[in-house]
């Protein structure tokens, strides 16, 4: 194995991946927030790649896209010998089983080589990332890997049109979410508003609308940018699909997420921090106590949203770009219907004067990172004592 560095500061924001793009084997990258995709090569052609942050959903919406005819409720009974890299291995089933054609099983992989390319650009392009080389990881070869200098081309150019409508920072892997549905009423003709809101359920991303309006990303971003601006549309994340039934099977060697269903009764608690990690860290941790979880990266974002889902409890960065904790904190205490629900506000400066501060625009409580269950818990039992037995 071989591992360097890739970031911001090299001459070509793709560098690191286009100057490994003739390896044979499996490549990695990591950026800072713990996300890892993994692309495996042969002699300058990609065969498949995987990872990220909804590897799961992206799998369901390509097949589902490319081959309707497949029922996905009895793909558990497909015999998976490989569980390293089962989404791969049960598209050449599907193809060998004659349950899905070549081109269709093809079409699957190019838009998943195509998306994970698109969201590792991403990253090497805006935030500092690690690559690694395995060179002994190589995969079956015979579903006619695809031109990488090719199809890396094509990705790049996607992702400077994304950039050039002013969306780096935002992944297509979120999700669009109503925030003032009159007002867009107001603004957008009878046909868009009566599609928009069809289509946007604050559970389907970007990739996910794509795909069920039958349009690329783009003109599905074009179409919703100027709605965005106004701030009639946000953008929250969402979990990961749950995973076949079979990879929680002993053969798989898989074992299904630890995370139990959680009733939509439970209470609502969100976390707003720019961090991708810190918000993760949070959702696992409220998860396994029973929580529903919405996380919030745009500071800005942050009111709207909190006014449409009136969350039970906020937990609130204090240190973010453009609008920090005590700002956000001082906004919600504005507001009537959130003036009763407790703010806590979570730092890494645990000052006195911070303390003070947090007091004075209304925050409930403070909590120092780094974040973990012994201290959230804690916090969420004094305000949301009706919980406990659920914790």
């Amino acid at each position: 194995m071989t591992t360097d560095s890739s970031s911001i500061d090299c001459p070509s924001g793709q560098l690191g991946i286009r100057s490994r793009m003739r390896f044979t084997g499996r490549l990695d990258i990591q950026n800072t927030e713990s996300q890892q995709w993994s692309i495996y090569l042969y002699m300058g052609r990609i065969v498949w790649a995987m990872g990220g942050l909804h590897p799961i959903r992206r799998w369901y919406r390509y097949v589902t896209r490319h081959c309707p005819q497949v029922d996905l409720n009895t793909i558990a009974k497909l015999d998976i010998e490989e569980s390293r890299c089962w989404d791969y291995y049960l598209l050449l089933n599907l193809a060998k089983q004659q349950q899905a054609t070549v081109e269709q099983v093809a079409s699957v992989i190019r838009n998943t080589i195509a998306e994970v390319l698109f969201d590792m650009i991403q990253q090497e392009e805006t935030r500092p990332v690690t690559l690694s080389c395995y060179p002994e990881d190589v995969l079956d070869t015979s579903l006619a890997p695809l031109n990488a200098e090719q199809l890396l081309n094509e990705t790049q150019q996607e992702w400077e049109a994304w950039r050039s409508l002013g969306l780096a920072d935002y992944s297509p892997n979120l999700a669009p979410v109503l925030r003032r549905p009159e007002q867009l009423q107001q603004q957008a003709n009878e046909k868009v508003y009566k599609t928009l809101t069809s289509v946007i359920d604050g559970k389907r991303t970007l990739r996910d609308l794509s795909v069920l309006m039958k349009h690329d990303l783009l003109p599905v971003m074009r179409l919703l940018i100027p709605f965005f601006r106004k701030g009639l549309i946000g953008l929250a994340q969402v979990p990961d699909r749950l995973p076949p039934l079979f990879l929680s099977s002993p053969k798989s060697g898989i074992a299904a997420p630890a995370t139990p269903l959680i009733p939509a009764t439970a209470p609502l608690i969100v976390c707003v921090d720019d961090s991708a990690r810190e918000r993760e860290i949070m959702e696992k941790i409220l998860a396994q106590a029973g929580y529903r979880f919405l996380g919030i990266q745009d500071s800005i974002q942050a009111l709207p949203i909190l006014l449409e889902q009136k969350p039970a409890l906020i937990f609130l960065d204090l240190v973010m770009p453009i609008a920090n904790g005590y700002e956000i904190c001082a906004q919600i205490r504005r507001v009537s219907a959130l003036k009763e629900t407790p703010i806590v506000i979570l730092t890494g400066n645990d000052g006195i004067i911070d303390r003070v501060r947090a007091k004075v625009v209304g925050s409930s409580g403070f909590l120092s990172k780094p974040i973990d269950a012994a201290k959230v818990l804690p916090a969420i039992r004094k305000f949301l004592p009706v919980n406990t037995s659920k914790i």
